[in-house]
């Protein structure tokens, strides 16, 4: 058996997400114009760069599992895609023979950009990259990606970046690139030859061909007050909602249970394995996130306002009940539905 290194699960805490928010505030200064430094050739930018870049392993249960990439941004937040952990009730990241623990999953409130950082919450100093700024990049540019195509740790290979493409007018534009990819190099680093992390691989083309796309990195550091901004519409949907809030602003505990406790989840069905396996999901999210249950036997978890709001439109069209079990850090069963 291969020997690992598993730090203790970290205690949920009241107010995490605001550490994440900090700490990528402190990274966000290693975005910064300065002088070009020599180009680092293949093996020393390899040697530079890999060790910030994580194997991600994503357990939906019924040994469903999901592979991808992370690269660390800070000494405790890996940044990978959506998409490499949705779904998830338990993730790691492992590199060598080194596994752990994530704590929590901190989303981009707006979906489409399919960002994700990843939290330790724990006292770990992971080798985190500098960020390089978008307004560095250009098409031509030299660049190397380093992700676990197939599973395959830390491969590296080498493209230039061959566009540079706007979603919409004034936005960062997403890098498209010829470094060969493949399935499971999603979440991984697109690096310039300084070695800073310029891009995060989102999506790849089919057989590893030329052609994949890479979200900026500098949308890292724009999570702090994307999220700050998100935490203040979703303390006023939650008022227009019904959700009752203390003078705090934090949604008032219903006595129900601990949030830890999975036991005290009412039975949706006949098998309680389904809407356990989906609590667990939320538990894992970062906030904002809500878990509701509805009269018609669905169930699951919203992470944004906007989110939320299609949840809540889709229980208005079938003409059912929409009930809030726990938000953020608290269970609110049995205080109201959310209508």
């Amino acid at each position: 058996m291969t020997p690992t290194t598993t730090p203790t699960p970290p205690r949920r805490m009241h107010g995490g997400w605001r550490g994440a928010m900090f700490a990528l505030f402190f990274a966000a200064a290693a975005v910064a114009h300065r002088p070009a430094q020599a180009a680092l050739d293949p093996e020393a930018l390899y040697q530079h760069a890999s060790p910030a870049v994580w194997t991600v392993k994503g357990d939906r249960g019924d040994n469903q599992v999901t592979v991808g990439s992370a690269v660390a941004v800070t000494p405790t937040a890996l940044a990978t895609a959506c998409h490499v952990v949705d779904g998830a009730a338990a993730v790691t990241v492992m590199q060598g023979q080194t596994t752990i623990k994530i704590g929590s999953i901190l989303r981009d409130p707006d979906a489409t950009r399919d960002l994700c950082v990843l939290m330790t919450e724990t006292p770990l100093q992971l080798h985190a990259v500098e960020i390089a700024p978008a307004d560095s990049l250009r098409v031509g540019q030299r660049v190397f990606a380093i992700g676990s195509p197939h599973g395959l740790e830390r491969t590296l290979s080498e493209g230039l970046i061959s566009a540079l493409r706007p979603r919409a007018p004034g936005q960062l534009p997403i890098v498209q690139t010829s470094a060969p990819v493949s399935s499971g190099s999603s979440g991984g680093g697109l690096f310039d030859t300084e070695g800073r992390l310029v891009g995060v691989t989102d999506s790849v083309a089919p057989g590893g061909a030329n052609l994949g796309f890479a979200y900026p990195a500098q949308w890292v550091m724009e999570l702090p007050p994307r999220v700050i901004a998100e935490m203040t519409q979703w303390h006023e949907l939650l008022k227009n909602v019904g959700v009752p809030l203390a003078p705090n602003g934090e949604p008032t505990p219903s006595g129900h249970a601990d949030l830890a406790d999975e036991s005290a989840l009412p039975a949706v069905g006949s098998d309680p394995a389904p809407v356990r396996n989906a609590y667990r999901q939320f538990l894992l999210q970062a906030r904002p996130r809500i878990f509701l249950i509805t009269s018609d036997g669905r169930f699951g978890a919203a992470t944004s306002s906007a989110a939320l709001t299609e949840q809540l439109r889709g229980c208005a069209e079938r003409k059912v009940v929409c009930a809030a079990y726990a938000v953020d850090n608290t269970v609110v069963w049995g205080r109201q539905p959310v209508k």
